[in-house]
């Protein structure tokens, strides 16, 4: 349910993304495996969504709050920079998870939507833990969105992908920084989902093909990843073994592989 309390200094858990797919599912997740929460943050553009969700599980102990923001905004990081510092929680588990993704010829691609990607993939994501991991402590997790797409260039996917290599950089780094003071960042990379995302990614073509992630399955297992100080989580053997691939490979043969042209 949604609340306005003004309790401070509550253990809390945020997910970014939250209205859909994967985001959807960590927060099925987290409600079963951390039931001392005192509240959960629901962040993303579709406010009745959202509030929706907020009311899916009417008697667990945590207050779940539907935020509605366009973190591709940057009005959206002043505003939960607000809430925070009126607030002082705890965030005890971040799930980073907003995220936008087309497919195509990059030269054919809307400007609108390459210009999306880059910024709710880099510049949301990267703001949205400048914002929160100063209300982390020792014991807190965050889980970062990456993909399998940041292994190797990706044609087909060229923004999508780099955006990617941006985030499992930035995500390796902060997992060092963060590690000294008791607070694990993990990225996750998975492949295909079964998410409205990807499946307008994968309606065609060779991704289409590839196989999909049981989301229940792999949630829990990230988040048991991330609690034992794991830095990154590749789910499935799949991926793990194109992981392997693309990063033995030089890149000039992995990007032949990796093409989604039909």
């Amino acid at each position: 349910m949604t609340t306005s309390n003004n309790t401070e200094h509550a253990n809390i858990a945020v997910i970014t993304g939250a209205s859909s797919g994967l985001g959807k599912q960590f927060y099925e997740t987290i409600v079963h495996r951390y039931p001392d929460l005192d509240e959960i943050w629901l962040i993303a553009r579709r406010k009745e969504r959202l509030e929706s969700l907020a009311e899916q599980f009417p008697n667990i102990h945590a207050r779940v709050h539907a935020v509605a923001l366009d973190l591709a905004e940057p009005s959206s990081y002043d505003e939960l920079s607000s809430m925070l510092a009126r607030r002082q929680p705890n965030v005890r588990v971040l799930i980073n998870n907003a995220g936008f993704e087309r497919k195509g010829l990059f030269r054919d691609m809307d400007p609108k939507d390459i210009e999306a990607m880059i910024k709710l993939d880099i510049m949301g994501m990267t703001m949205v833990n400048r914002v929160f991991l100063p209300y982390m402590s020792a014991g807190s997790i965050e889980v970062i969105t990456g993909s399998v797409a940041s292994f190797a260039p990706t044609p087909w996917q060229a923004v999508y992908s780099a955006s990617k290599a941006y985030t499992r950089f930035l995500a390796r780094a902060l997992h060092e920084e963060e590690r000294k003071r008791g607070v694990n960042v993990l990225l996750m990379s998975p492949g295909n989902m079964n998410t409205e995302m990807n499946v307008q990614a994968a309606a065609t073509g060779k991704l289409g093909r590839l196989p999909y992630l049981d989301l229940k399955r792999e949630t829990a297992r990230t988040l048991m990843m991330a609690e034992r100080g794991h830095a990154t989580y590749t789910p499935m053997l799949f991926y793990k073994l194109y992981r392997i691939f693309a990063k033995l490979m030089p890149s000039a043969l992995a990007v032949k592989a990796t093409s989604f042209e039909d």
